[in-house]
């Protein structure tokens, strides 16, 4: 049987990316070829990317890419406006959205010479290439990562997507039941929530490029390489982002935290440039504790980070679904997380059931809450080895049996073939 051609739109994929929506949509992309074939499109946001290039294509207004990247047909999409190196320009309201209606205007524009039989959008960035969708009788799935209420301009581009979609799907069952619920509740006719994954084979600390050594032996060695001497770790990943990530409630709490306690840290992101200033503050204060980095990494890098840490700490306001989680449990490393979204659909509490506890959770905006449950971490991991030993392996295998990409590409699967027959 013939597989199904599915155009997946983004403004992220692989190397060309902000945070988790490059994370899920190259996973994604990578599970969903045993189902179907995957074509990625987006702005190439003036990257260079590390694919095999097989075409290119001058349009009157965009020039387009053809690249092939582990069996995965990608293009880019590229002018004045689309080769903005930042992938969301700031002012979001103004210069990002601007970006985005200049993506979905030209993505419109090239489609004729796209082999697609279904469209799978990722967030609602191809909006405006919606109806060009329809006048080709394309069926459109729209998948929610993540809505933007705080930015005016995409909400409303967002809420006009959502009428559009022939489907939707939602990454997070939180999110879609709860935090969201009056919103998804108007289109309860064509909505499901599809839950994330996790690439388990990738995030293996077997993979990670010190697989021989023992797990303290590994933090020693990373910890030194970053400058600091042995210690419990702590490590946060992830973007700078004033009104999701609890980033501000982060740094309150390490503050307090690192000049009472005996303890290392990490912190990795980028993007608000005032809780950039503010972490480099922080590490000024505590240089044999803390280290920032202020800047993208790796996906091996950061495996090796979660293969030799100790506790992660994920402090978000709000989360769709989080990827990071299932990456830290998945080596070894027991998440401290907001009772939020996805992050409380996915880690199981120690306050809650300590013999199935992949972690803790902690009531979102509480930096008091946050503190507390890292001092008694620390004193866990200090006192408590087979405890911390058990919520290790609790972690890994929730994350093997429960959250894996190819069952949730075999939903998305399904759902290509009903749009398909309903068309």
């Amino acid at each position: 049987m013939k597989k199904i051609n599915v155009l997946m739109t983004t403004m992220e994929y692989d190397v060309i990316k902000v945070g988790g929506l490059s994370a899920a949509l190259t996973a994604i992309a990578a599970a969903m070829k045993r189902h179907a074939n995957p074509r990625v499109i987006l702005p190439r946001s003036n990257f260079n990317p590390p694919w095999r290039k097989v075409d290119k294509t001058k349009y009157q207004r965009v020039d387009v890419e053809v690249f092939e990247h582990d069996g995965v047909t990608t293009y880019t999409l590229s002018n004045a406006i689309l080769d903005d190196p930042e992938i969301y320009p700031e002012p979001a309201d103004e210069k990002a959205i601007k970006k985005i209606d200049e993506f979905g205007e030209r993505l419109a524009e090239v489609t004729n010479d796209i082999d697609f039989d279904i469209v799978h959008m990722h967030d609602f960035f191809a909006y405006k290439a919606m109806d060009r969708f329809r006048e080709m009788e394309k069926p459109i799935l729209l998948t929610i990562h993540r809505l933007h209420r705080e930015y005016p301009s995409w909400f409303h581009a967002e809420t006009a997507a959502l009428d559009k979609a022939d489907f939707i799907t939602v990454v997070g069952k939180s999110y879609y039941q709860e935090d969201e619920r009056e919103l998804f509740k108007q289109h309860k006719q064509k909505a499901r929530h599809v839950s994330n994954g996790i690439d388990t084979d990738f995030w293996d600390t077997k993979k990670c490029s010190q697989p021989h050594l023992p797990r303290k032996e590994r933090r020693k060695k990373l910890l030194n390489n970053h400058g600091l001497e042995d210690g419990v770790f702590y490590l946060y990943v992830g973007r700078f982002d004033p009104v999701q990530k609890g980033v501000d409630i982060l740094l309150e709490t390490s503050e307090e935290f690192l000049r009472n306690n005996n303890a290392r840290m990490i912190i990795v992101g980028e993007g608000d440039r005032k809780l950039e200033s503010r972490s480099k503050d922080l590490g000024d204060k505590h240089p044999s504790k803390l280290k920032v980095i202020n800047r993208l990494l790796t996906r091996g890098e950061v495996r090796d980070l979660y293969s030799s840490a100790d506790f992660a700490l994920i402090p978000s306001l709000f989360e769709p679904f989080g990827l990071v989680q299932l990456e830290a449990m998945s080596c070894g490393c027991i998440p401290i997380g907001s009772r939020t979204g996805g992050i409380k659909d996915t880690v199981i509490s120690h306050d809650d059931d300590e013999t199935r506890a992949t972690g803790f959770l902690v009531e979102k905006g509480n930096a008091e809450a946050l503190l507390n449950t890292m001092t008694r971490s620390l004193e866990l991991y200090n006192n408590k080895p087979e405890v911390i030993g058990r919520i290790r392996h609790n972690g890994r295998q929730r994350c093997r049996k429960l959250f894996r990409w190819d069952v949730s590409c075999q939903h998305y699967a399904q759902l290509y073939k009903k749009l398909l027959e309903a068309s």
